[in-house]
């Protein structure tokens, strides 16, 4: 084996104290049948030479930190940090972080794997000094001051560039021995963090790669690394002090000893796949596995956003989610000063396999274009999806004068794996789906390929694909022909030059004689907002059989929510009549399955039928707005929806029900509502007071004088417009404040919740004979009215979800408007969302009382 000098000053510390220049040599040890090389000083007595290898072998028995129970034990014990960001560029010390105390003494690879645990988490700071301790500190800015006195001095700043902040970590002390260490934090992930970013810089000793420069294992190392909560790996980043990485630089410490360094680097780790579960994010130091050699790490601005300047590349996907048989895709690029031979490529890939690779059109400065055809892609059905990404290769060379090739991705591969630009499997652009469609809402149709012009995809069904179409069977189809029948596509029906090229529907051939019902087109809608309202419709046609033919009894479903069966009967001659059924459900989630059924217990032929334009939007927010004026000279007050002329009198949506309400305030800007002097009314009558109780045929259209009802003078009013869910459009509530008088007015103000509520409730259902304002006994003093508890729908008519933000609900009560209770449920799920189904209730306004394992909250509640 060939002897190594090394030349150390004041930084290794012998068994006799004493630091002068050493001599090291390598040998060769048996481990396990494994002959791995050991580096040992020449002045070392027989006895220290010993200790020292017994130590070396000891070491490559012991359990790696990788294996599971050892990197459990450590993430168990790292606090959950409530804020992933905080103390990100360490400019309040090693606040939020928790320090680890490992040791690299397994020689291995992945080189990662040689590490263990010394004992594992550990109070911060690490504050040893000597060889084979642990040693973390805080750094002001300035400059290294090992690489500034070394030959070639080289000016290294101790902050990243660029930063904001004075200070950084410093993870690794100037003392060989195994030592590593590291910082951790554990946070949930969201979209913001999920490109978790910093900064790094190293200072390492030459040590162990082989003659070629490629790694072993034993080497200084750096590593970047975040796991789940089974210390499963999510990704991570490995930089290792070898001489075939060419971004690493060489220089000679102040004591002829050969030192690498690299400078300053941004990188990320890609937590995407995580967004809404914890992770843990580690920076760990290690010197080599030999035990002679350093390094140490400054790691700085973490969670903030940066560019590399060893080579990076930006792909502009803005605009092409949705790909047509021609694009042209750009995007920018920057290049070490050293590079040589710059290339760039767009590959094309689909369930992570590359499929294509195309080279860039134009280069120029730092920009370039890719001209993309659809014969690039090896299909080209419409809804067919892939993943891209913008490759960037070029040429530096290493410390040993090897020509090495740097490749770096628009997207960076999660180990291993290239997602292109966005997290999970083709999903970053698809061929153009012809998703247009006379749907029975103008909204955001949810629903992929709900017009079916894509043919047999983005849905799932009981029955199977065949264009026999024997029972049991569907297709995707453009004709009926095959039962006898005429249809036309819905959508060209109701607008034959909107809707030209759309001619697909779903022809199903229903079972009959059955014991209930099937599945016969299902699926789940994604970019839900939990507790909003969403319509889900869909269009019908029967096609009638010679003979006993049976008219099909569908049913639609969303979630939990469900329609009742209704019989599909339209008039099978006219080849454009459909008919179209609904139902409104409120998320419960980001995701909601819905599904359409058909009842197969008939007896006889026919149940068939042809489906088109599925459609689920969310309800559109129906803009109800008022204009109050008032005369106070004699008393009379005018109020118009819209502005104050008959012109524009009109609600959104196709209905026209809508609720006018007054009553006087006796206490403002805290409003109190008289509700001895409450009213309602529209076009189908009025309720006057006392207690609206006497009914009165006279109307209160959308340009209103409240005929009937008594204005005083100088008193204020509230005066508003209650609109029920319609149609393509929520329910629309709105109200303004008016000072009967000639000398004040006041048009704006803030009712709560609960009183909008109690509103609601008096107009639906009634007002309780006795009540006078607006106060609500809650027969809990405890209790308390909070945003923490959300009920939804709120109204509700069948199933309720309570949701209580970070606390385990325990039991609810529901109570009706006098204290009776009238439910109550216990759970011991230990969750923070239940559901109760109150369909049994009466309408009216009930008192929700939640119990959580911490508080107990009471809200307001409207049945249907």
């Amino acid at each position: 084996m060939k002897t190594i000098v090394h030349l150390i000053t004041g930084l290794f510390i012998l068994i006799s104290g004493s630091v002068f220049a050493q001599k090291y040599k390598d040998t060769l040890i048996t481990v396990r049948n494994v002959k791995l090389e050991y580096e040992y000083d020449l002045s070392w007595t027989k006895e220290v030479k010993a200790r020292n290898i017994e130590e070396f072998i000891k070491n490559q028995s012991e359990p790696s930190i990788k294996s599971s129970t050892q990197i459990q034990s450590i993430l168990q014990n790292i606090k959950l940090s409530k804020e992933p960001c905080i103390n990100s560029g360490f400019e309040s010390g090693y606040s939020g972080w928790t320090g680890l105390s490992l040791k690299h003494g397994i020689t291995t690879l992945p080189i990662e794997n040689g590490l263990t645990l010394n004992p594992g988490v550990s109070a911060l700071p690490l504050t040893g000094t000597a060889y084979g301790q642990n040693f973390t500190s805080i750094e002001t800015a300035g400059t290294d001051a090992l690489l500034l006195a070394s030959s070639p001095s080289f000016s290294m700043s101790k902050t990243a560039p660029g930063s904001s902040g004075t200070q950084s970590i410093r993870l690794g002390n100037d003392q060989a021995g195994y030592g590593s260490e590291g910082i951790a934090k554990r946070f949930v992930v969201t979209a913001a963090n999920a490109k978790y970013y910093f900064q790094y810089a190293m200072v390492m000793d030459r040590s162990h790669s082989n003659a070629d420069g490629t790694v072993n294992g034993t080497e200084v190392f750096f590593i970047a690394e975040a796991v789940d909560m089974t210390g499963v790996t999510v990704d991570k980043m490995v930089d290792i002090a070898a001489p075939s990485n060419p971004f690493i630089s060489a220089t000679n410490s102040p004591s002829a000893r050969p030192q690498y360094y690299r400078d300053w680097r941004c990188a990320y780790l890609d937590l995407s796949s995580h967004i809404g579960r914890e992770v843990v994010v580690m920076f760990i130091n290690a010197d080599c596995s030999k035990s002679a050699h350093n390094g140490y790490t400054y790691i700085d601005d973490t969670c903030t956003t940066c560019r590399s300047t060893e080579g990076d590349i930006k792909l502009d996907l803005k605009g092409h989610d949705c790909i047509n048989p021609k694009q042209t895709f750009n995007g920018t690029f920057t290049v070490p000063a050293a590079a040589t031979n710059v290339q760039i490529s767009f590959e094309i890939y689909q369930n992570g396999t590359l499929l294509n690779t195309i080279a860039a059109n134009t280069v120029l400065g730092s920009n370039y274009t890719v001209d993309v055809a659809a014969t690039d892609f090896p299909n080209q059905t419409p809804g067919t999806c892939y993943d891209v990404v913008a490759k960037l290769t070029f040429n530096l060379v290493d410390l040993n004068g090897n020509v090495q090739t740097v490749v770096q991705y628009s997207a960076n591969p999660v180990l291993g794996v290239q997602y292109g630009q966005n997290s999970g499997f083709d999903n970053d652009i698809c061929f153009c789906i012809n998703n247009l469609g006379a749907y029975c809402c103008d909204s955001e149709n949810l629903v992929v390929n709900g017009n079916f012009e894509a043919g047999n995809t983005g849905f799932s069904s009981t029955y199977t694909l065949d264009a026999t179409t024997y029972p049991g069977q569907y297709n995707v189809t453009n004709t009926a022909a095959a039962f006898g029948a005429i249809v036309t596509d819905h959508s060209f029906c109701a607008d034959p030059v909107t809707y030209a090229s759309n001619d697909n529907y779903l022809t199903v051939n229903g079972k009959t004689q059955q014991t209930g019902s099937s599945v016969i087109w299902e699926q789940t809608i994604t970019g839900l907002r939990r507790g909003e309202k969403y319509r889900f419709c869909a269009n019908f046609k029967n096609m009638k059989q010679c003979t006993f033919d049976i008219f099909p009894k569908v049913k639609i479903e969303a979630g939990s929510t469900s329609s009742a069966l209704f019989t599909i009967n339209v008039a099978t001659t006219n080849a454009c009549d459909w008919q179209n059924a609904d139902v409104v459900f409120t998320a419960t989630g980001t995701s909601e399955t819905v599904r359409i059924y058909l009842d197969e217990t008939g007896n006889g032929d026919g149940n068939d039928l042809a489906i088109d334009d599925i459609y689920v939007g969310t309800l559109g927010n129906p803009g109800l707005a008022i204009t109050v004026q008032h005369n106070g000279t004699n008393n009379a007050i005018i109020a118009s929806v819209n502005g104050i002329t008959t012109s524009d009198d009109s609600i959104k949506g196709n209905c026209r029900k809508y609720h006018w309400y007054i009553a006087e305030v006796t206490s403002y800007p805290s409003i109190v509502i008289n509700w001895s002097t409450f009213a309602h009314g529209n076009n189908a009558g009025s309720n006057l007071p006392p207690f609206a109780g006497t009914s009165s045929p006279t109307t209160w259209d959308l340009t209103t004088t409240f005929p009937g009802y008594t204005f005083a003078n100088n008193k204020l009013y509230i005066i508003g417009m209650y609109t029920p869910e319609c149609d393509c459009y929520d329910s629309g509530f709105t109200y303004q404040l008016t000072f009967n008088t000639t000398s004040k007015s006041a048009n704006t103000a803030g009712i709560t919740e609960e009183q909008k509520a109690e509103i609601i409730d008096a107009i639906l259902n009634g007002l309780k004979p006795g009540k006078t304002d607006d106060t609500s006994t809650i027969d809990d003093p405890d209790a308390e009215i909070k945003d923490n508890v959300q009920l939804y729908p709120n109204p509700v008519a069948n199933e309720l979800t309570v949701s209580a933000l970070n606390e385990a609900i325990s039991e609810v009560i529901i109570s009706d408007s006098t204290g009776k209770v009238v439910k109550k449920q216990s759970f011991a799920s230990q969750s923070s969302i239940e559901k109760i189904n109150v369909s049994g209730l009466p309408q009216g306004l009930y008192f929700v009382k939640v119990r959580s394992d911490k508080n107990t909250y009471v809200s307001k509640l409207i049945k249907d």
